[in-house]
């Protein structure tokens, strides 16, 4: 498969479909998952600290966020390769399951596949506006926190 096939088969079965056996046919056994388990990406902060690693690690951020959205669509708006990686920028839809409100977050993926698979994925989602937009954060989440305010 090409790169952008694998990708979109990836955010296809695993997050659309809720298959999380796909997880364990596309994400390797020792590969890691960067930005799910949180940002990692402070000064001074390792960033191995929040990684996911293995299918069973991924498994469960999978369905803590399908507890929270369900009806997902995540699709790819772009994307680019360059040998075993490939960097895409994607849009997930949904809806909240608690209130059937509609959900939205943009994000970016940056995976290096091997065999059809995933070995090493670094993440970068919207989950502020999501959160937002579920209700579990104040609307103005973001402008407060740029204004220095502690989020309430």
């Amino acid at each position: 498969m090409q790169h952008e096939d694998v990708v979109e088969t990836w955010f296809r079965r695993v997050w659309n479909e809720e298959d999380a056996s796909a997880i364990d046919e596309m994400f390797e056994g020792a590969g890691r998952a960067v930005g799910p388990g949180g940002s990692g990406m402070q000064q001074g902060v390792d960033f191995r600290d929040h990684e996911l690693i293995g299918p069973e690690g991924f498994k469960f951020f999978h369905q803590s966020l399908l507890g929270l959205v369900g009806s997902v669509t995540i699709s790819v708006t772009d994307s680019m390769t360059r040998g075993d990686w490939i960097a895409a920028l994607c849009m997930l839809n949904g809806k909240c399951r608690k209130t059937g409100a509609d959900a939205q977050m943009s994000g970016q993926v940056y995976m290096r596949l091997a065999n059809d698979q995933i070995v090493e994925a670094y993440n970068h989602w919207d989950f502020i506006s999501l959160f937002a937009e579920l209700g579990l954060l104040p609307k103005d989440t973001l402008m407060q926190c740029l204004s220095g305010k502690r989020v309430a």
